[in-house]
């Protein structure tokens, strides 16, 4: 069972993250009734106050009679000129030391700049993504979820034990925009505060489930979880790993739930049928089927998992995909030089024909094993959980084809490339195998910047390509500019 207030709590502060525009026009005093409410949606709340020497407008809060001005972003800064620079190493993984010397900024400077081009980045976002209007049975009905860990630095010499968050992603298939992407990390909680809360209302006496506060891990409980892994199977030191210094550390089954409802937000009232591909996690595999639910029972939704082998090579991988060819051309009676030379749509339909025949009188919910092997997804399994009886076996054949994780893959084989922050990590031979990166960050807060300035870089900006993904999902007519937004 889950808490229902816990998720909505997560789905709330996912949902802000996404849609709500930082540096809207309003009051700024914390202690203010107004603190929150933007003067366009509540224009009743302020009053004109005059302009300000630039010329700008100027209003005044009617409840605690702070002033703010309405003006361009940069007015107050005096190296804006710095701020296009410093965005494109920022989406291109250069490290803060060479940013210093290539911008000629301190680090002070460096840490304001996140800031700005995140908020700059989170409003943008605020204003242009909408997808009401977006016809999904154009332009792809299927998408990709999967997770990825990301690793930081250990603060101090006394634990020297790893902190990983799950940077949790759905893309569209088709376009690659990344529909919803969040940490599992929140930077306005503490650690400190929800234990002293857990404790005062009693929740350690009661199941997770029913908890006033299950949506944040307490350090007392987090402790206990290490202590009953390690009894429970062999656990080596340096796998072991701790809860950010600052922040909070998010229930990742939690996460799981409200970016799935997040998801079926998106998808709206629209109509047609839609394909959710996941990661073969148990976690995952509940939260969409509960979140789909209503279009699961009117069989407008399929739930596929996928489970591959991730541990091989290149070769390894060159290998399995032309023992996959190989396969293909013994049923089909054509040579692997013919299969290879025939179109994409004949390819398609070539392997469609084949995996129809296969697959009649198979329970696809108990798996099927895809046997022409692809190099990004070798030995892969598919779970079709929604596999109804009477469905025709062509299109369960091209279901089955499409149940892939690449579009999300490849995004994040981008981010590890070009965040530096986020490159696997070396494991030391000579400090007991501690994994540890000198890239890595101190601060979880700055990760949560940079894996969204890099989230927006990648749907909007882009490049190598003609058409971005916000291009091809119909958000955009062309191609966004730093000038646009910064």
């Amino acid at each position: 069972m889950k808490y229902n207030k816990a998720i909505f709590e997560e789905y709330n502060r996912l949902k802000d993250l996404q849609q709500v525009d930082p540096i809207a026009p309003g009051c700024r005093n914390p202690e203010c009734e107004n603190l929150g409410k933007s003067l366009a949606a509540h224009p009743d709340q302020y009053r004109s106050f005059g302009k300000t020497a630039g010329g700008d407008p100027r209003h005044q809060c009617r409840c605690c009679k702070k002033t703010f001005s309405i003006g361009r972003a940069t007015r107050r800064q005096k190296r804006s000129d710095k701020n296009p620079l410093l965005y494109r190493m920022m989406a291109n993984g250069v490290p803060f030391l060479k940013m210093c010397s290539i911008a000629q900024v301190s680090y002070h400077d460096i840490y304001r700049k996140i800031d700005f081009i995140y908020d700059q980045v989170r409003a943008f976002r605020a204003e242009r993504e909408v997808f009401d209007g977006i016809d999904w049975m154009k332009v792809g009905s299927r998408f990709a979820t999967d997770s990825q860990s990301l690793k930081m630095k250990w603060p101090t010499k006394r634990e020297r034990t790893q902190i990983i968050v799950q940077h949790l992603c759905t893309a569209h298939a088709r376009s690659g925009y990344i529909m919803e992407a969040a940490l599992q990390f929140d930077d306005k909680a503490s650690h400190e505060k929800v234990e002293a809360e857990t404790a005062l209302v009693g929740d350690d006496l009661l199941s997770k489930c029913f908890r006033e506060h299950g949506r944040l891990w307490s350090k007392t409980e987090f402790e206990d979880y290490i202590s009953k892994l390690q009894k429970q199977k062999p656990i080596k030191e340096e796998e072991l790993y701790q809860l950010p210094h600052s922040g909070a550390l998010v229930r990742y089954d939690i996460m799981q739930f409200a970016h799935a409802l997040r998801l079926r937000d998106m998808i709206g009232d629209a109509e047609g049928k839609f394909a959710f591909v996941t990661d073969g996690d148990a976690g995952l595999k509940t939260a969409f089927c509960a979140g789909m639910a209503d279009l699961i029972k009117q069989d407008r939704a399929d739930i596929a998992l996928v489970f591959f082998n991730k541990k091989m090579n290149n070769d390894l991988r060159n290998a399995a995909w032309s023992a996959g060819r190989s396969v293909l051309a013994g049923q089909t009676g054509l040579s692997v030089s013919q299969i290879n030379k025939l179109s994409d749509e004949d390819y398609a339909d070539l392997v469609d024909t084949e995996i129809a025949a296969s697959i009649i009188g198979q329970d696809l919910r108990m798996g099927f094993h895809w046997p022409y092997h692809t190099k990004s997804e070798p030995d892969r399994r598919v779970e079709l959980l929604t596999d109804r009886p009477g469905r025709d076996y062509r299109a369960t054949a091209r279901l089955l084809r499409l149940a892939t994780l690449r579009s999300v893959g490849s995004y994040f084989n981008k981010f590890r490339s070009n965040l530096r922050f986020a490159a696997r990590p070396q494991v030391s031979e000579t400090n007991a195998r501690k994994a540890w990166d000198k890239y890595y960050l101190y601060k979880p807060e700055i990760m949560v910047k940079l894996t969204e300035i890099y989230r927006f870089h990648h749907n909007w900006v882009g490049y190598g390509s003609k058409e971005t993904p916000a291009m091809k999902l119909g958000l955009a007519r062309g191609r966004i500019y730093e000038r646009d937004f910064l």
